[in-house]
């Protein structure tokens, strides 16, 4: 199953020095861009079972530190961490959220159970794998770039097998705060960047060639 993602804001004096901070990932009850509404409980079996990862922007070759609680409350999913100062990754970090060039968190989930109420899907169990500190707003490039195994989507379009690259682009405008109709369109015409000219460009450039590509 595909690992969906979700944006959420916090607020930029949310860290201290010691880069502890706290924040919601998901608020209940709330149709987002995409026309999802996650539900109270939705959490509860996954959190029964592990904690979330702590990454930066989907990443996960990249933690930055760990979340120390994570639960629900009758706002939505509320967490706690700590950034590991002791990395490179994790000062950056640590000194973009406290100049609040960074103030938002997504989530990295796979639907367990949902149903469809008039134009809206209701998220009623989801497995939680992630917590990521993201930046927001985020640029489609960027936010291209980020997704793992990026070089293998690449090769495979560059073979002929665009699925991969086309969900790949949708996930991305998904977490970018695109409506799920816009990032589809958006992503159809991906392939169209894969012009005879790119089939040697490097991952980042195609991105940008995708980015490039959209009639937004």
């Amino acid at each position: 199953m595909q690992i969906e993602t979700k944006f959420s804001k916090i607020e930029p004096d949310a860290v201290s020095e010691a880069g502890e901070f706290a924040g919601y990932a998901t608020r209940f009850g709330i149709k987002d861009d995409g026309g999802d509404i996650v539900m109270a409980g939705a959490y509860a079996k996954s959190l029964g079972v592990r904690m979330p990862k702590m990454l930066w922007s989907h990443r996960g070759w990249e933690p930055i530190g760990i979340w120390t609680k994570a639960f629900e409350d009758n706002i939505g999913l509320r967490v706690e961490g700590k950034l590991a100062l002791a990395t490179t990754k994790g000062r950056e970090t640590h000194e973009l959220m406290k100049m609040g060039a960074v103030n938002g968190l997504s989530i990295g989930y796979i639907t367990r159970k949902s149903d469809i109420r008039g134009n809206a899907r209701l998220l009623q169990e989801l497995d939680l794998h992630e917590v990521s500190v993201v930046t927001f707003p985020m640029q489609a490039e960027a936010t291209i770039d980020a997704v793992k195994g990026v070089e293998d989507i690449i090769s495979g379009a560059k073979s002929g097998d665009f699925v991969p690259l086309k969900r790949a682009v949708e996930g991305a405008l998904r977490d970018a705060g695109f409506p799920a109709w816009l990032a589809k369109a958006q992503a159809a015409l991906a392939p169209q960047a894969l012009s005879d000219g790119s089939r040697d460009a490097s991952a980042s450039e195609i991105a940008k060639l995708i980015k490039d590509s959209f009639k937004i």
